[in-house]
């Protein structure tokens, strides 16, 4: 039981993990920079800024 490697945090899958780190590299980006990108199940146009609204819905 004291095997880390095969612990799955917050059982999570790898995909939603690096999903979530992603967005919040993200949401730390230069400012003023467009990004472009959105979650898989919240699609939005461009022009949302730094990716703040995802880094919302990745805490939440």
């Amino acid at each position: 039981m004291t095997d880390i490697a095969t612990y799955n945090f917050a059982y999570l899958d790898e995909q939603t993990k690096r999903m979530i780190r992603r967005a919040i590299l993200k949401g730390i980006a230069i400012p003023g920079y467009q990004v472009p990108f959105a979650s898989r199940e919240m699609p939005m146009p461009y022009g949302w800024g730094t990716g703040g609204v995802q880094v919302t819905a990745s805490i939440i």
